[in-house]
């Protein structure tokens, strides 16, 4: 079967830094988004047919719900000196890095950086 899209959601604890973490550090393009009294959202391109969906609070709340839990996002880059680089930029900016750039046994390079809601994110490259 084939997905025209592939959607990751996710409720955010801040809505706004963590829409500013994947467009700003992260460089995803914001597509849309909405603020209605349930709730406000955003949608970023990841690239391709994927997309990055990021709930918010109600305008007049806060989420109060569980944490994201047991998951983790890969983003693959085309090479070790863009895993390297996207390591430097987070590291400049502050981001919560979790492991630094090493090269894997099954043949990625690759570091882990969590996002603002402890979301793991794997950035990484196919070593040749």
């Amino acid at each position: 079967m084939q997905f025209p899209e592939f959607r990751f959601a996710f409720s955010a604890r801040n809505f706004d830094r963590s829409v500013r973490f994947y467009t700003d550090l992260l460089g995803m393009e914001y597509l849309s988004g909405w603020d209605r009294a349930e709730g406000k959202g955003a949608l970023v391109s990841a690239g391709g047919n994927a997309v990055v969906e990021i709930y918010g609070a109600p305008t007049d709340g806060s989420y109060t719900g569980p944490a994201p839990a047991a998951i983790n996002l890969a983003l693959r880059v085309a090479n070790r000196t863009e895993v390297d680089g996207w390591h430097q930029k987070l590291e400049k900016a502050g981001a919560d890095i979790l492991e630094k750039p090493t090269d894997r046994a099954w043949g990625h390079r690759s570091f882990i950086v969590n996002d603002p809601d402890g979301i793991p994110i794997h950035i990484y490259c196919e070593l040749e």
